[in-house]
C-alpha cells in the first residue's frame, strides 16, 4: 500500500537558477510546447475556435458545460507539499498564481489568476473557489483587473510573460465571470510566434463603468496596448518594447506610469515611463544606465500621490535595487533596502536569483512607509524601504503578485508558486486560500497503483511529488523540488520511485520510511533533461531505465547503473521519452528532444533508426500496444506538421495518424480498452477507436494541456495529468453498489466508519482493508469531505438526514 504519510526528505537542490533552467529545459525538451514559449505550442485563437466547434460570431452561445460523468477531476484541491522550507506545510499549497484581484466593494469576493489553470473566483474570502474560464481560448493568466465602478466587468490578460507563455488577447466578462468574450486576438495574437502576453492591466477610473467607452491599458511583451471601448479593440501606443507593469496615479486619473524592461543591446534602456493623457502618449521620466537593469515592477499609493516605487532585477537575475520616483521634485531616490540583499541561498533571507520570473512590490494605501517586496522570499518594510524583514517565512517561495486592499490595508493577498495567500494583519501572518483550487501543474511521469484505482503518484512544478490513495481528495508530499517522473513496483507497491529536477532519482520504501538516492551521477552523464525520464520494467521490477543523452539500465533498483546505448540524440538534445513493450521487455523505444526515434529489439545490444523520416521536433511520448510489441504509437511536440505516428512493424516504418487532430503540441498517448487510442494535447484528450483514422475530443475536461496519460487495465481506469488543472480520471467500469457509509466493510454504518473518514481527511494511514471510496461518499456527490463524516455519524445515532448514507448505491 502506498504511504499517505508525508516523507519529509529535505531535498538538497540548489534553487538558484531553477526557474531559468526550467524554461530553457522545457524549450528544448518539449520543443517549447507548452505554454512556455511563444509560438512553439501552436496554440492560436482560431485553432481554439475550431477545436471548440465555434465561429467567431457565435462562440459564446456555442460553449457548453462539460459533463462531469465522463472525465472527473480527482484533485488535488489544495495539497500538502514541501516540508515548510520551500513550501507552506502545514498549510495547503496549489499551483502558481501570477495574478489576483480584490472586488472593489465586496470584501469577500476575490479573483485568482493561475498560470495555466484559468481564472478562479471566491465569494467567501477564499474558503472555496469556482473556475471561471475552463472553456476559454487560454487558461494562462498574466493579469486581472476589476472595473472599479461596475465590478461585474472583469478583464483578464492572457498569457504569462514571466514564462514566455502565449495567450489569446484579453477576456472580458460583464457578469462577474459568469461568461466571457475574447477580444484583441487580431492584435495580441497575430500568430502564435508573435503573441503579446499580458503583464499588467489598468482600468481607467475616470471612464470606468461602461461596456463601450472605458479606457483600458495593457503592458505586454511588445508594447503598451490601449483600448478606448472597454477592451473591444486595441492599438499599440508605444514602440514594440517590453513593459512589465502599469499603474494609474492614485488621485489624478490622467497620469499613468509604466515600467520598461531592460534588454541587452537595446537602444532604449530600462526605466520609468509616464503618460499625462490617460495612456494615449508616453514619455520617459527616468532610466537606468547600461543594460544591467532588466525587469521592473512598480507601485503607487494614495498615501503619497505622485511617487512611484520601483523594484528591479539585474542581468544576473539578482536584486538590482529599490527606488522611489517623485513627480514633485522630478527626481529618483535610491532606497537602502537593507535585509533582502543578504546572500543566504540556504536560509530564509535570500531574495533569490530569479528576478525575471518572480518579482513583486506593493505600498500600503494608508501609510507609505509600509512596503512589501518579493522574489524567492517576501519582505516587509515599515520605514519607507530603508530596511526589511522577511514576511511569510513559512509560506511557499517564488512570489509573483501582491495587492493591498484599498478599503482595508490590514488585508493583503499574494500569489506565488504555491498558490494564493491572505494576510489580515498587514503581512505579519498569512493564511492559505488554496482549499478547492485545483490548479496544480503536473509534469509527465505519473504512476498508478496496480490494484487500487484511486492510488496515484505524480510530480508537479515547484511543488514536489505528491501521492493519494483510497479515493481521497487529499494529496500529501513525498519529495520536494520540481517533481518529475515516478514509478511503482507492481509486485510490492510499498516500494516506489520519485524524482526531481535533473534526474535526482529516489527509491522510497513506505513500510520502513526509507528514502534513498539511486540516481545516475551527473559526473557519469552530464547531459540530461530538466524533467529527465525513467521507467520501471514491470516484468522485473528491480530493473529500471534512465535517459540522459544515453540510455542507462539498473538491475538492482538503482544501486548501480550501466549505459546500454551510445548517444541517441542528434548531438545536443536529451532523451525525453522511454517505453518498453509490455509483452517483450527486450524491445525498447527511445525519443529525444531534438527529434530522434531509436529502438532496440535485443535488450539494447543494437540500436536502430526508423526507415521513415519523422519530424525533427521533440519526441514526447510512446504507447506500445499491450499485446503486440510490433505496434507502437509516438507523439511529437511543437507545431507545423503531424503529431501522431503509428508503426505496425516494431519501429521500422511509421504512418501519420494525426488525421483531424489540431496542429498543437501533443505530449501524451496511451492505449485504452478494446484497442482504443487516447491522445493528449494542448486542448485536452482525444480518443480514436480505429487506430487513428478519426478522433473525437472527449468532453468533461477543460481546454487544458495534457502532459501524461496512463491506463491501468486491472482497474479499467485511465488517468490524465494536466499542466494547470490537476489530475483527471475516466472509469470505464460501472462500479457495483456499496453500502454508503460502511467504510470498514463490516456491513454496518456506525461511528467507527465516521472516525475512519475523519482520519483519512487529516492524512492518517488507514489499514489496507479499508476501501474508502465510494463507501465514504455518504451524500453521493462524488467526493469525500468532512460533511460525509458528519452524515455517517448522524445516521449512526438514528438521525435520518435524507442523504444516501445507509443505502446501497
Amino acid at each position: 500500500m502506498l504511504s499517505l504519510a508525508p516523507l519529509r526528505a529535505a531535498h538538497a537542490q540548489v534553487r538558484e537558477g531553477d526557474a531559468e533552467v526550467r524554461r530553457q529545459a522545457l524549450l528544448e525538451q518539449w520543443d517549447g510546447a507548452s505554454p512556455f514559449r511563444d509560438g512553439s505550442s501552436g496554440v492560436t485563437f482560431d485553432k481554439w475556435l475550431q477545436v471548440m466547434g465555434l465561429g467567431r460570431a457565435t462562440m459564446r452561445a456555442a460553449v457548453t458545460v462539460p459533463q462531469p460523468q465522463q472525465w472527473t477531476s480527482i484533485g488535488p484541491r489544495g495539497l500538502y507539499g514541501d516540508n515548510g522550507f520551500y513550501g507552506s506545510l502545514p498549510q495547503l499549497d496549489a499551483g502558481r498564481v501570477p495574478a489576483l484581484a480584490f472586488h472593489p466593494t465586496d470584501r469577500f469576493t476575490l479573483y485568482a489568476g493561475t498560470s495555466a489553470g484559468g481564472v478562479w473566483k471566491s465569494t467567501n474570502e477564499g474558503a472555496s473557489w469556482v473556475p471561471l474560464t475552463d472553456t476559454e481560448c487560454s487558461l494562462t493568466t498574466g493579469a486581472i483587473a476589476v472595473d472599479p465602478v461596475n465590478p461585474d466587468i472583469v478583464y483578464v490578460g492572457t498569457g504569462e510573460p514571466s514564462e514566455a507563455t502565449a495567450g489569446c488577447g484579453v477576456l472580458r466578462s460583464t457578469n462577474g465571470g459568469g461568461s466571457w468574450t475574447a477580444y484583441g486576438a487580431d492584435v495580441f495574437t497575430t500568430n502564435a510566434a508573435t503573441s503579446w502576453a499580458v503583464y499588467s492591466l489598468v482600468v481607467d477610473r475616470a471612464s470606468a463603468g461602461s461596456t463601450t467607452a472605458t479606457t483600458v491599458l495593457a503592458a505586454t511583451l511588445r508594447g503598451i496596448m490601449r483600448s478606448t471601448n472597454s477592451g473591444q479593440s486595441w492599438s499599440v501606443v508605444t514602440q514594440a518594447l517590453t513593459f512589465s507593469d502599469l499603474k494609474q496615479h492614485p488621485t489624478d486619473p490622467n497620469i499613468m506610469y509604466a515600467a520598461r524592461v531592460g534588454v541587452a543591446g537595446s537602444a532604449v534602456p530600462a526605466g520609468l515611463w509616464r503618460s499625462n493623457d490617460r495612456g494615449a502618449t508616453w514619455e520617459v521620466v527616468t532610466t537606468f544606465a547600461g543594460d544591467s537593469v532588466r525587469r521592473i515592477e512598480i507601485a503607487v499609493s494614495p498615501a503619497r500621490p505622485g511617487s512611484v516605487w520601483m523594484i528591479a532585477g539585474r542581468a544576473d537575475r539578482q536584486l538590482a535595487g529599490l527606488w522611489r520616483w517623485d513627480d514633485a521634485t522630478n527626481s529618483r531616490v535610491s532606497l537602502d533596502a537593507i535585509g533582502p540583499r543578504a546572500a543566504d541561498p540556504s536560509g530564509r533571507l535570500n531574495f533569490g536569483g530569479q528576478s525575471e520570473y518572480n518579482l513583486m512590490i506593493a505600498v500600503d494605501p494608508a501609510d507609505a512607509d509600509i512596503m512589501y517586496i518579493g522574489g524567492v522570499r517576501a519582505y516587509k518594510s515599515t520605514d519607507g524601504g530603508t530596511s526589511f524583514r522577511e514576511t511569510g517565512e513559512r509560506i511557499h517561495v517564488d512570489w509573483h503578485a501582491i495587492e493591498v486592499d484599498p478599503r482595508d490595508p490590514q488585508r493583503v493577498i499574494a500569489g506565488n508558486d504555491g498558490g494564493m495567500f491572505l494576510s489580515r494583519d498587514r503581512g505579519n501572518t498569512w493564511s492559505s486560500l488554496n482549499a478547492g483550487l485545483t490548479t496544480s501543474l503536473h509534469y509527465p511521469g505519473l504512476s498508478l497503483h496496480p490494484t487500487d484505482p484511486t492510488g496515484v503518484i505524480t510530480g508537479l512544478q515547484d511543488n514536489g511529488t505528491i501521492i493519494t490513495r483510497n479515493g481521497m481528495l487529499q494529496w500529501n508530499g513525498v519529495y520536494g523540488g520540481d517533481g518529475a517522473f515516478t514509478a511503482i513496483n507492481p509486485e510490492s507497491p510499498n516500494t516506489y520511485y520519485v524524482s526531481s529536477q535533473s534526474g535526482n532519482l529516489r527509491k522510497v520504501n513506505a513500510t520502513t520510511g526509507s528514502n534513498t538516492r539511486v540516481w545516475v551521477d551527473t559526473l557519469v552523464e552530464r547531459r540530461r533533461g530538466f524533467i529527465a525520464p525513467f521507467v520501471l520494467d514491470a516484468s522485473r521490477p528491480t530493473r529500471l531505465y534512465f535517459g540522459g543523452a544515453r540510455l542507462f539500465r539498473t538491475e538492482n533498483e538503482g544501486t548501480s547503473w550501466t549505459p546500454i546505448s551510445p548517444d541517441l540524440t542528434r548531438g545536443t538534445g536529451v532523451i525525453n521519452a522511454i517505453a518498453l513493450a509490455p509483452t517483450d521487455s527486450t524491445v525498447i523505444f527511445v525519443g529525444t528532444s531534438d527529434g530522434n526515434v531509436r529502438y532496440t529489439r535485443d535488450f539494447g545490444n543494437t540500436w536502430l533508426a526508423p526507415q521513415t523520416a519523422l519530424p525533427a521536433r521533440t519526441v514526447t511520448d510512446f504507447a506500445v500496444h499491450p499485446t503486440d510489441a510490433n505496434k507502437v504509437v509516438v507523439t511529437i511536440g511543437g507545431s507545423g506538421g503531424p503529431h501522431v505516428y503509428l508503426s505496425r512493424d516494431g519501429g521500422v516504418t511509421w504512418n501519420d495518424i494525426t488525421a483531424s487532430l489540431p496542429d498543437v503540441t501533443t505530449q501524451a498517448v496511451a492505449w485504452g480498452p478494446a484497442g482504443s487510442l487516447y491522445v493528449g494535447n494542448m486542448y485536452g484528450v482525444y480518443v480514436s477507436t480505429n487506430e487513428g483514422q478519426t478522433y473525437t475530443r472527449q468532453s468533461g475536461m477543460p481546454t487544458v494541456r495534457i502532459t501524461d496519460l496512463v491506463y491501468n487495465a486491472r482497474t479499467n481506469r485511465i488517468v490524465a495529468a494536466t499542466y494547470g488543472r490537476g489530475i483527471w480520471a475516466y472509469d470505464f467500469s460501472t462500479p457495483g453498489q456499496v453500502l454508503r457509509g460502511d467504510v470498514n466493510g463490516d456491513g454496518q454504518v456506525n461511528a467507527a466508519d465516521a472516525l475512519l473518514i475523519q482520519q483519512a481527511l487529516i492524512g492518517v494511514q488507514l489499514p489496507a482493508t479499508v476501501s474508502l471510496f465510494p463507501a465514504a461518499d455518504a451524500n453521493c456527490d462524488g467526493k469525500m469531505e468532512v460533511l460525509d463524516a458528519l452524515l455517517v455519524l448522524k445516521f449512526a445515532v438514528g438521525e435520518n438526514n435524507g442523504a444516501c448514507v445507509g443505502t446501497r448505491r
